[in-house]
């Protein structure tokens, strides 16, 4: 028996993340997440929440975040956390079956939700090939290339030996360790993160705050309330990564490591170091030390900037996807 279900607000949304366990294909569709989003951005981004779950068989239900907008009238519907996700795909209540995701059920939950809302849908940063990107093609939604990402093969070691052994940071870290001691810490669990979340919070607002191009910067507004929602949140992964020069904070990384995948998502370094390049000496001790603890891959995330321009990286391209509104049945 088939089953296409919606639940819209961020009351009835919160109320089933809280009540299920989610299967995640990235960070980004974590129940904390997800929940951490719609509890502190939602209201302030004027968007509603909407999960479209859908039930065939005996298959585990498979979970579409998405958020409703207006727009000039015109009601939208996007990926749920839009634009903060890096990556936009389904989640699914429990193990995933080993035959796959129903991209046929998947395709009518969806069309059901446009027609329900009278909606057109505007998907971004779908990985390529991916169950959403699937279901939507099924529905005859034009798709084409959103955004790039970059990543690092930690399982070769030719890539890690590259990124951690430039002969430029070999310089640089020679010079810095002069001044004191080098050191990488992680905050690895909720409790850690959040009571470390501070100082990262204050290193990146130090660094972008007189910068006109600072994007969702700290200003102890709702961007800084989510990162803590998101911190608190133990399915979310989340993890601080810092380099340390004796007790002075010189760079750190938040992020997400998640299924053998660490998720690079927010940086920040120290202005005073800044010639000696914090922020790399910082990524090369962070993929030596994921590599060496079995992190498969190092994913940059997207946006195609110098610094991962500068490292061994594969990239591919993240893809957007549109429908019309569909005639109501």
């Amino acid at each position: 028996m088939n089953a296409v279900a919606f639940e819209y607000g961020a009351r009835a949304a919160t109320d089933f993340l809280d009540a299920h366990r989610l299967s995640a294909r990235t960070p980004f569709q974590t129940c904390g997440w997800w929940r951490a989003w719609i509890r502190e951005a939602a209201e302030a981004e004027g968007t509603t929440p909407v999960l479209v779950h859908m039930a065939r068989g005996d298959r585990p239900t498979l979970v579409v975040g998405l958020q409703l907008h207006q727009d000039g009238g015109t009601a939208l519907l996007r990926p749920l956390s839009w634009p903060w996700a890096d990556y936009n795909e389904v989640a699914e209540v429990g193990d995933p079956p080993p035959t796959g995701p129903d991209i046929e059920g998947l395709a009518v939950a969806i069309d059901r939700c446009q027609r329900e809302f009278g909606a057109r849908l505007e998907l971004s940063n779908l990985i390529a090939d991916g169950p959403l990107l699937r279901a939507v093609s099924e529905l005859g939604a034009t798709s084409r290339p959103s955004d790039t990402v970059f990543r690092l093969d930690l399982t070769d070691p030719d890539i890690v030996r590259r990124v951690s052994e430039r002969r430029d940071m070999r310089r640089k870290r020679r010079r810095i360790e002069r001044l004191g001691k080098l050191r990488l810490t992680c905050a690895d669990t909720a409790e850690r993160v959040v009571a470390r979340l501070p100082a990262f919070i204050e290193l990146h607002t130090q660094q972008w705050s007189q910068r006109p191009d600072a994007v969702a910067p700290f200003d102890g507004g709702v961007v800084d309330r989510t990162y803590a929602a998101v911190a608190a949140e133990p399915s979310s992964a989340a993890r601080i990564h810092e380099l340390w020069l004796d007790e002075t904070l010189l760079a750190g990384w938040f992020g997400f490591w998640h299924e053998r995948t660490y998720y690079a998502y927010r940086s920040a370094y120290h202005l005073g170091h800044g010639r000696d390049s914090p922020g790399h000496l910082l990524t090369a001790a962070m993929v030596t030390e994921l590599a060496a603890q079995g992190t498969d891959t190092f994913d940059l995330t997207r946006g195609a900037y110098g610094y991962k321009l500068e490292l061994p990286s594969s990239r591919a391209p993240t893809m957007t996807a549109s429908r019309e509104q569909p005639c109501r049945a």
